[in-house]
Formats: C-alpha cells, sequence, structure tokens
C-alpha cells in the first residue's frame, strides 16, 4: 500500500512539473489551505519546513512530502481541525467588538447616578432657592 502511495506521488510530482521546492504559496495551493494557514500549520507541527530556517525567513517545502500530504485524508482531516481551532480560539480571544462596545456603553451608563444633573452655566439666571429658570421665567424675572 506505502508503495503504490509513493509510486503515485512520484508519478504525480514527474507529470506536473513541480520543483523539488516548494515556497508557502504552492504548498498552500496543493494542499488547499490559504497562505496564512500554512503559518499555523507549522505551528501544531504538522507541516515542517526544510532545513532549520529563522522565523523571518523564507520558509521552503519538500514538494514529494507536500504531495503526499494532499494525498492523506487523515493528516488533512486534522490539519483542517487545527485551523480550525486556531481561528476559532483567536474569535473567542477577540471577542465580539459590538458586543464589547455594549457592555463599555452600559458600563458608562451605570457609573452615572440618575439624581446628577449637569452643573448650571454661569450665564443662567437663577431664582432666589439657585434654580435655574427657564426661559419664560427668566423674562419674567427681568420685568420684575
Amino acid at each position: 500500500m506505502i508503495k503504490d502511495v509513493t509510486h503515485a506521488v512520484l508519478a504525480t510530482w514527474a507529470a506536473k512539473d513541480i520543483p523539488a521546492r516548494l515556497g508557502v504559496a504552492d504548498t498552500a495551493k496543493i494542499l488547499g489551505f490559504a497562505e496564512h494557514d500554512i503559518q499555523i500549520l507549522m505551528a501544531a507541527r504538522k507541516l515542517t519546513p526544510l532545513g532549520d530556517p529563522a522565523p523571518n525567513a523564507p520558509k521552503w517545502f519538500a514538494a514529494i512530502e507536500v504531495i503526499r500530504l494532499a494525498a492523506d485524508e487523515e493528516w488533512l482531516n486534522r490539519a483542517t481541525k487545527e485551523v480550525s481551532k486556531y481561528w476559532r480560539n483567536k474569535r473567542e480571544r477577540v471577542g465580539n467588538p459590538r458586543k464589547s462596545l455594549q457592555r463599555v456603553s452600559r458600563e458608562r451608563s451605570e457609573k452615572v447616578s440618575p439624581n446628577s444633573s449637569p452643573e448650571p452655566s454661569p450665564n443662567g439666571q437663577f431664582d432666589s432657592s439657585g434654580k435655574a429658570l427657564a426661559g419664560s421665567e427668566r423674562t419674567t424675572a427681568n420685568i420684575a
């Protein structure tokens, strides 16, 4: 069985004129993932780059290994679950921005006392008790 798969992988590799080393874009295309998902697969140790590249160095993958992984249904299932788990966890970490805004506005409204009122302006007119007069009352107070 393993010989048959290896033979099929080699035949595919030769027929497609694929280079021995693949970049991230080509690897993602063959495996059916987005380019940014390749980094997730590397972090989960589902995909290993060639050599020992620095974190900011370009990553290269063995074409024969990538083709073999693309033919392995079990590996594709595990890799897809790993990518899904990453994005689900990321959404939970970030949270829903709309809910966050609603929570902040609710907290702000709870901090304001219902009995509080804005300070009266210094130009406003007041009656003898210190209460601000309404527009019609001001006119009456000015005449009196």
